[in-house]
């Protein structure tokens, strides 16, 4: 079995049973601090009971802050500008190793040139029937365009 798998095995079962029980033992014990009276003879061994409302309710601050502010902020300090060539097309994936990106115009050239050059193909020998075979070339997906309202019901309901 491989070493880093996420199927149970029996160190994960011991340790799992272990930590579900210290965890409910920290559990009751903190529910038993919280309400437990003063007077029961504890007061001098544990913290205010104040600690019992403020420690939860500073984590879950702590939480929402990070949720809602920390988070959010690390993702939009990740993501390109929005006047970046990168929002819009990924240019090492474009252009020819190497090649910097300067225009437009650029991008268009590299892809009629990928255009001119896959059109010729020539012919496959088949092992299988043991004869020349034509590759199959398909019409090329149409670039994406704003549909007008009126061209979407023509081609619908005409």
């Amino acid at each position: 079995m491989p070493e880093h798998t996420p199927a149970p095995t029996p160190h994960r079962a011991v340790y799992g049973f272990a930590f579900y029980m210290l965890f409910t033992v920290l559990f009751l014990v903190y529910v038993s601090w919280a309400l437990l009276p003063v007077e029961f003879g504890l007061h001098s061994y544990l913290p205010d009971k104040y600690f019992a409302v403020f420690v939860p309710f500073l984590v879950m601050v702590f939480a929402w802050f990070f949720a809602f502010l920390i988070y959010p902020a690390i993702n939009l300090s990740m993501t390109v500008d929005v006047d970046s060539i990168a929002s819009v097309v990924d240019p090492k994936l474009v252009l020819p190793k190497g090649t910097e990106f300067t225009s437009w115009s650029q991008l268009q050239k590299g892809k009629d040139i990928k255009d001119s050059t896959s059109k010729k193909a020539s012919p496959v020998n088949c092992n299988l029937c043991r004869t020349f075979h034509q590759p199959v070339t398909r019409a090329p997906i149409a670039p994406l365009r704003f549909l007008d309202l009126q061209e979407v019901n023509t081609a619908y309901y005409n």
